[in-house]
């Protein structure tokens, strides 16, 4: 019995290969659709990691300058670009902008809020940090 299995060298018909490749071909594609999905989920997550990274750098730039620079934090954060950055990061996109907003508190004295935005896509995306400053000096 068993050697007559192993003696049938009939093999497989078209019918069966070519179905069996269909199969396969409808299980692969819906995998594919989920990897090109995931490639473009993860850049748009390494853009929106950047930009908080910018955000966090300018941030610091800002409180650090504040212990030196008190009274013009408003005026350096008007003339804040993005062009600020270019030497530290090798952008993801092209198109990041940067605005700064420096303004005192009304409630607490020598204490200035601080948010700065990025933003990407035209505008479409955008990314907002805000903290207080405390004057250092």
């Amino acid at each position: 019995m068993f050697s007559k299995l192993l003696n049938n060298s009939a093999g497989y018909s078209l019918v069966e290969t070519m179905s069996a490749v269909v199969i396969l071909t409808i299980a692969i594609f819906p995998a594919l659709g989920y990897f090109a999905n995931s490639v473009g989920f993860v850049h748009q997550t390494e853009i929106r990691s950047q930009a908080m990274d910018i955000a966090s750098d300018t941030m610091e730039t800002f409180k650090s300058e504040s212990k030196n620079n008190w009274s013009n934090l408003n005026s350096e954060a008007d003339n804040f670009t993005i062009n600020n950055l270019v030497d530290k990061y090798d952008f993801f996109v092209d198109d990041y902008s940067i605005q700064v907003n420096v303004s005192d508190t009304e409630l607490i004295e020598d204490v200035k809020d601080i948010k700065v935005t990025i933003s990407w896509n035209d505008g479409v995306n955008n990314l907002s940090l805000s903290s207080l400053l405390r004057d250092g000096g």
